[in-house]
């Protein structure tokens, strides 16, 4: 085993997760439809994809360019030796994941034309939520949500402007972004790749997946609030909640979202930590005036975060007057953060990109794209939870439902029938 994770790590990126796909079992969700196929088509071009792209970053981020991109992302930061390196030396275990890995870089080629792909990883008690929410939502809006969609907020937590919009709007009233405030409701804080940020504390969603850290919980009023959206009664709450014991397992959840091309720029930016904008100069500001400790070659959030309430207080008083706060408003208003262009380098040249492993993104929950069903995005969960737990789960689960929904259906009947005075 421990040569496979070495050959995934080192070599074959494309050919080697169809052999996993068939090896492991216990990947939750829907089967990847025709994703060995899509890998075998993959395979069959490897040595053209693997001849060295030379074009300037003008010419691949063009909208002339039509040449299909040379790799996923996943792929992209994987094809990088120090990556790797960095990798096995961070997460020694990850071998054992082998089976997460793979349907994830599946599911990436699947979609490489369409869309692009952001990770997140979250506590386990969120699924409940999130189909709970879901299937009531389905209830009400029969043929609206496809199975490759889950709500991810619930109680009407969005912004209706474009990522652009939004930032503008927040340095300008704030300073700086912050989503450890009220904003990450709003947000979504994502890895451009299944081990992006490798070895960055509080920034990897692979880290957070294998050892997960204290996130906040849906507490029963979570629950109750989403009854009285549905006007259901709320008497089986505990029940649900107890559904949560099912599939606790040692690892955390990790999301992948697949957002259309065509809609990246419209939700998402380049960020850093806390989610503000990837603007260089800022970024190298915080990082020269932290008080580094030796341990510290790559501060984590607890280092890096008062230098960085300091500068927000600054921005928010000084406004264009700093020159720094002035250069990061240029940039957003000329769209310096834009994803689709960041990806489209990542994509065909990651070695060029000194910044690759360094910076995040952010999506916003917008109601025309990721809580619309109709949208076009993706998510797909993958957990340890073995099938047969998922399976108990799942049926549980649509059991309550249903008495849920004949309740409400049943003294819906009763009240048509009273007699009107």
């Amino acid at each position: 085993m421990r040569n496979m994770m070495k050959s995934l790590l080192k070599g074959c990126l494309v050919g080697l997760p169809v052999a996993l796909l068939v090896f492991f079992g216990g990947i939750e969700g829907r089967a990847v439809r025709g994703s060995i196929a899509n890998l075998e088509k993959e395979e069959s071009v490897q040595a053209q994809r693997d001849q060295i792209d030379d074009r300037s970053p003008a010419e691949i981020v063009s909208p002339t360019n039509k040449k299909p991109d040379k790799f996923t992302q996943t792929e992209a930061h994987l094809s990088l030796k120090s990556m790797r390196d960095l990798i096995e030396k961070t997460y020694p275990d990850t071998e054992k994941h082998l089976n997460v890995v793979s349907t994830v870089i599946a599911n990436e080629a699947e979609h490489k034309d369409t869309h692009y792909a952001f990770y997140n990883t979250t506590s386990n008690s969120w699924r409940l939520a999130q189909d709970l929410y879901t299937r009531l939502y389905a209830y009400e809006n029969p043929d609206k949500v496809t199975e490759e969609f889950k709500f991810l907020r619930f109680n009407d937590e969005s912004v209706n402007e474009t990522a652009q919009g939004f930032l503008v709007n927040e340095l300008k009233t704030k300073g700086l972004v912050d989503d450890n405030t009220d904003t990450k409701f709003i947000m979504l804080s994502v890895n451009l790749s299944l081990f992006g940020n490798v070895g960055f504390p509080g920034e990897c969603s692979w880290q957070y997946f294998l050892k997960p850290q204290a996130h906040a919980k849906p507490v029963r009023a979570v629950y109750v609030q989403m009854m009285k959206r549905f006007g259901l009664t709320d008497k089986y709450i505990d029940q649900l909640m107890d559904l949560l014991n099912i599939y606790d397992t040692p690892e955390d959840t990790i999301i992948q979202v697949l957002v259309p091309i065509e809609k990246v720029d419209e939700i998402g930016y380049l960020a850093w930590v806390k989610g503000i904008p990837a603007h260089g100069d800022t970024i190298k500001w915080i990082r020269d005036n932290v008080k580094k400790r030796k341990q510290d070659l790559n501060p984590g959030f607890a280092v890096l975060d008062p230098k960085m309430k300091e500068l927000t207080a600054t921005f928010a008083e000084d406004k264009e007057k700093n020159p720094l706060f002035a250069d990061m408003l240029k940039n957003v208003e000329s769209g310096k953060f834009s994803l689709e262009a960041f990806l489209k380098l990542y994509r065909n040249t990651p070695w060029k990109i000194k910044e690759l492993n360094d910076v995040t993104a952010r999506l916003l929950f917008t109601p025309n794209v990721l809580l619309n069903p109709n949208s076009g995005v993706k998510f797909f969960r993958f957990s340890t939870v073995t099938k047969d737990k998922l399976k108990e789960y799942n049926s549980k689960l649509n059991g309550i439902i249903k008495k849920m929904i004949a309740e409400k259906e049943a003294k819906g009947a009763t009240a048509q029938t009273v007699p009107q005075k």
